[in-house]
């Protein structure tokens, strides 16, 4: 056991040092736009953290206040409508940064040692950016929040489905710390807010605590890239005052219940799984996600030499962009879509498989015959003599 540890220990403190968690130690590549990626998440989020702080200056966490109260920061404070729209738009352009950050990382082998830390942070904050989304989101108070809310917290009690948790009532435990109660309601949206709150400060910590340690700059932006960002939100904010929506009514349920885009895909999927995968599925998702650094041994970088968990990521692509169409147009079809994508993921999977396989195959023989062969003794292939 001492021995484990140490081991992990040394992996932790070697992986520390190669830690990059904003893209701050490719200064380099700052000629791709993919490598801005980790600047404008840091961006992002220091966006989201000031619009944030100011808008807490007037929102009431009440049921009877918050939808009013939101209403007269956009409205009636000067340039609340700009603050609202930064916090907003700027928690839009943080998902879709780290999303397309992960997806870079991910093709590009950016997981691979000694990345290994720097992805398993990068995941986690875009689990945790998405719980601190879905819980702002609620504090709007509006109609599509307050279902969208009800939706994602019927997630945890298809846990009490799992044979080995069924009789613990851990799903409905969890569900109960998020609500306060049985349904959403004044003690929901207190959780909501305190949880909202609470994540922003943690990371914030973390993130100072880091950059404090590595002397590394948080922005390797250029300052006409900070401008451009920051004006073209500011435009946002104005041409797309974000809408307010209808006042909650927990009687009347909306159809289709849509959220915000990054759960989208996740609302379709759990809609096509019975409950007990509908519970089991996020979870799966979210450790093989976090497995990926350990289950890709091999030491190529470049997607198309790792051709099993290049289709994945493609197939994983193409569900989160599939799924969230088919919810918002509402064209699901319940009955017959799940047989139809379970056969489609198996036979893409084992076809990925198959040239995997056939792949290393390849590189065996090619190895084998770069090998010079032993004096007095042909290579792999060529004629006898004579």
């Amino acid at each position: 056991m001492d021995a484990v540890l140490a081991d992990l220990k040394e992996w932790l403190q070697d992986r520390k040092q190669h830690l990059d968690l904003f893209d701050e130690t490719k200064t380099a590549r700052l000629d791709n736009p993919l490598y801005t990626l980790g600047g404008l998440v840091w961006l992002s989020w220091m966006i989201v953290i000031v619009s944030g702080v100011i808008l807490m200056l007037w929102y009431i966490p009440t049921t009877t206040g918050a939808y009013q109260s939101i209403m007269h920061i956009t409205y009636d404070i000067p340039l609340g409508w700009l603050a609202r729209g930064m916090h907003k738009y700027g928690a839009d352009m943080l998902i879709t940064c780290i999303t397309l950050r992960i997806y870079r990382m991910y093709f590009a082998g950016e997981y691979k040692k000694p990345g290994e830390l720097s992805w398993m942070i990068l995941f986690a904050s875009l689990v945790l950016g998405m719980i601190s989304g879905i819980t702002g989101y609620l504090l709007i108070w509006n109609q599509r929040a307050f279902w969208a809310a009800k939706t994602v917290l019927t997630v945890p009690t298809y846990y009490d489905e799992i044979p080995l948790v069924k009789n613990t009532g851990l799903g409905h435990a969890i569900a109960y710390i998020f609500l306060g109660g049985p349904a959403v309601a004044q003690a929901a949206i207190t959780r909501f807010y305190a949880i909202h709150l609470g994540i922003s400060v943690l990371l914030v910590i973390l993130a100072e605590v880091f950059f404090y340690r590595t002397r590394r700059r948080r922005l390797n932006l250029s300052l006409f890239t900070v401008a451009l960002v920051i004006v073209f939100m500011t435009w946002l904010s104005f041409d797309r005052l974000t809408e307010m929506g209808r006042w909650a009514n927990p009687n009347r349920t909306p159809l289709p219940i849509l959220s915000d885009w990054y759960f989208l895909a996740l609302y379709q999927l759990v809609k096509y799984m019975p409950p007990l995968w509908a519970g089991i599925a996020p979870a799966l998702l979210i450790g093989y996600g976090m497995a990926v650094p350990f289950l890709d041994r091999t030491k190529e970088t470049r997607a198309l030499e790792r051709p099993f968990f290049f289709v994945v990521g493609l197939l994983a692509l193409a569900y989160f962009i599939g799924f969230t169409v088919l919810i918002m147009l509402n064209i699901a079809v319940i009955s017959r879509d799940p047989p139809v994508i379970f056969a489609v993921t198996v036979v893409v999977l084992t076809l990925a498989f198959i040239w995997e396989m056939a792949h290393r195959r390849r590189k065996r023989l090619a190895a084998q015959q770069a090998k010079p062969a032993p004096p007095g003794r042909p290579a792999p292939g060529a004629a006898p003599a004579g």
